[in-house]
């Protein structure tokens, strides 16, 4: 206790390698990391070091964390104290990936954050295919906002959603997407990182950004850019979470309470009640994460 009572209290901002940037009244420094490990969002305590900007001694409880599961079958924080996630997917260049919805869907739901897809390049034409599956995943509950950030379509909606928000929301997604773009499109005068504005934009999917970082938005509000991924397994879940929290699939009613949906099972009603799509997005879900416990058993 003595210890945390030296220490100073801080957020951290910025990942910058193995070190974060730690922000609080008096500005921000790089403090390097001394024990437990520190994500973007975390409450912190830290100390000045000599010849460093200083160094953390303690991370504080943390209210919400999002997880996931890495190639290895380990999981892994990734970011800490967020409100919610914008799942950022484009209308064209790289194609829509509705499973990646899903899987944030029941990350979010178990992380208790709320959510809501971000649907960028819309100037570049929403495919007829790409608006039949934000419109199911709109009827189960989840919300859907369609912007550019080339030309600024959606961008007023898009502030006037995140302001007034407690905590940092998260823009995650597939590489090529434009996440760095939107920030920069929300934050013109202010230099938010490397964008790779051709390869984004006609999605080539180069990785432009290396570590997540906060920002603060002129009206209120908070986002926080994140790398792009290739793919997303939410960590600390089972399959009782997934059925709980998949979107579309929450207030069935199966003949029996527990039923988890899979093919076969005695009066389903999955397949006739949220459709085939949802369902196929639902078990693949279930499949990876069942492959994944089996890799851990040996």
């Amino acid at each position: 206790m003595r210890r945390k009572e030296k220490g100073l209290a801080g957020r951290v901002v910025r990942t910058r390698g193995r070190r974060v940037v730690v922000a609080d009244a008096d500005g921000e420094r790089t403090c390097f990391l001394s024990g437990q490990r520190a994500v973007v969002g975390d409450d912190v305590l830290w100390v000045p070091a000599r010849g460093e900007g200083g160094k953390i001694i303690d991370v504080l409880k943390r209210r919400t964390v999002l997880k996931r599961v890495g190639p290895q079958g380990r999981e892994q924080v990734l970011a800490a104290n967020l409100q919610g996630l914008l799942v950022v997917a484009a209308a064209q260049n790289p194609p829509f990936r509705a499973g990646l919805v899903d899987r944030y869907c029941v990350a979010a739901g178990v992380s208790g954050l709320e959510l809501a897809v971000v649907l960028n390049k819309c100037d570049l034409g929403v495919e007829e295919q790409t608006r039949a599956e934000i419109t199911l995943r709109q009827e189960a509950g989840v919300r859907s906002l369609e912007v550019s950030a080339h030309t600024g379509q959606g961008l007023d909606e898009l502030r006037a959603f995140l302001r007034g928000s407690e905590a940092p929301w998260a823009l995650v997604g597939h590489s090529g997407v434009g996440k760095t773009s939107l920030v920069g499109a929300l934050l013109p005068e202010q230099d938010v990182g490397e964008i790779g504005d051709i390869s984004e934009y006609w999605g080539t999917g180069q990785h432009t950004t290396t570590g997540s970082r906060i920002f603060g938005l002129p009206h209120g509000g908070e986002i926080m850019d994140s790398p792009g991924i290739r793919t997303f397994a939410p960590g600390g879940i089972g399959a009782e979470d997934v059925r709980r929290h998949f979107p579309g699939l929450q207030r069935l009613q199966c003949q029996y309470r527990d039923c988890l949906h899979r093919p076969g099972e005695e009066g389903c009603v999955a397949e006739d009640e949220a459709g085939p799509e949802l369902v196929k997005s639902y078990r693949r879900l279930l499949a990876e994460l069942q492959q994944i416990s089996q890799r851990r058993r040996r």
